[in-house]
């Protein structure tokens, strides 16, 4: 089953798949990309991802809820082992996951390894350094709160949820999708993930990391709006979502269906605002251009508009346009470190939001 979003557009501006050289560039590739990185995902194509059937999704969650009830993740050192086997599954995996995301939205390897990878990685590693100690109770003497309590004290124990439900997003496939799963599984759940659809190759590359774990304590699902409609209507007790507003009212509604708890992380407005006390514009604007043309711009954080004193303006605007083209040089298409947008549909949301602005373009 596959969707609009998932095919591979030619044109130069969305995922162009051709190998450019740019000597604007500090790195040079002469490959075939198509070939590289179809075989990334083993039997998925280029446009491609084998979504699971949704007659599985609650056999699904049934395995991983009776992985759960067996209490085998309130051990510690069943907790410690998954997370090495996670380690494990994620450096032996990681050429596949850094293809993977270059695939999809054509981000730069060193992009993805350095905040993607690495932060999931380093994650982990807390985790399995601090387990031991974060587990522990903390005490409180009722006394100092309540002297009739005097002799008494409490103690707040570190309880696992149960089963839980991860939703990723595409822009940030591996960072955004794994960071939720490695505490959820540290604190002692059961997960089910379900990767974006938006970014097929890396969600197939993902899957194959989890094969390294324990199928009683996660599994993955995989597929689009239908799939994830059943995957949220099963009896979770937590549920973790990242995206947009819309869909995550969906999710907090299928978490209110079971009394449920949910984190959501939405998007939001991020200004950058550049005062009049400001005396060197130049790292200023380097800082600016790096945060929105970093993934190209999809990154939840990135600037979305700048608030400039009057009398900076005329001066951090040149410095901006330059700042860009010494990242990405004045030809980005050809650039090997600007991504691309993840498909059609949001580059005709650009396109059009820049076809009716009443701004003055620079370049």
């Amino acid at each position: 089953m596959t969707t609009q979003e998932n095919k591979v557009d030619s044109s130069p501006l969305v995922k162009n798949e051709h190998a450019y050289v740019d000597t604007n560039s500090k790195r040079h590739a002469d490959v075939d990309t198509n070939k590289e990185h179809t075989a990334v995902s083993g039997a998925l194509g280029s446009s491609e991802l084998t979504y699971t059937p949704v007659s599985d999704i609650s056999s699904i969650f049934d395995a991983v809820r009776l992985g759960f009830t067996s209490g085998t993740q309130r051990s510690l050192s069943h907790r410690k082992q998954q997370l090495r086997q996670f380690l494990r599954g994620l450096r032996e995996e990681k050429k596949a996951l850094l293809d993977a995301v270059y695939f999809d939205i054509r981000k730069a390897r060193e992009e993805t390894e350095l905040f993607e990878y690495n932060a999931v990685e380093y994650e982990i590693g807390v985790f399995l350094d601090n387990l031991d100690a974060w587990s522990q109770p903390d005490h409180n003497p009722l006394a100092m709160q309540q002297p009739a309590f005097l002799l008494s004290h409490g103690q707040v124990r570190k309880e696992p949820w149960g089963t839980v439900v991860v939703v990723g997003a595409w822009n940030y496939p591996i960072r955004i999708l794994l960071l939720p799963v490695v505490g959820a599984l540290a604190a002692g759940n059961t997960v089910v993930m379900k990767p974006s659809e938006l970014s097929p190759h890396t969600a197939a590359a993902v899957e194959r990391v989890v094969r390294y774990m324990d199928p009683g304590v996660i599994r993955v699902v995989q597929g689009g709006v239908e799939e994830t409609t059943v995957l949220l209507k099963q009896s979770f007790d937590h549920y973790f979502y990242t995206g947009n507003g819309r869909v995550g009212k969906v999710v907090a509604r299928a978490a209110a269906e079971h009394l449920s708890g949910v984190t959501l992380e939405l998007g939001g407005k991020s200004p950058s605002i550049v005062h009049a006390d400001v005396s060197d514009l130049v790292p200023v604007a380097t800082r600016i251009m790096w945060s929105k043309l970093s993934n190209a711009g999809q990154t939840c954080v990135a600037t979305d508009y700048l608030l400039v004193h009057r009398s900076l303006k005329d001066k951090l605007v040149p410095l901006l346009v330059d700042a860009a083209h010494a990242m990405f040089g004045r030809s980005p298409q050809k650039s090997l470190d600007y991504g691309r947008i993840v498909n059609t549909r949001s580059w005709t949301r650009i396109m059009k939001l820049l076809t009716a602005t009443e701004g003055t373009f620079v370049q």
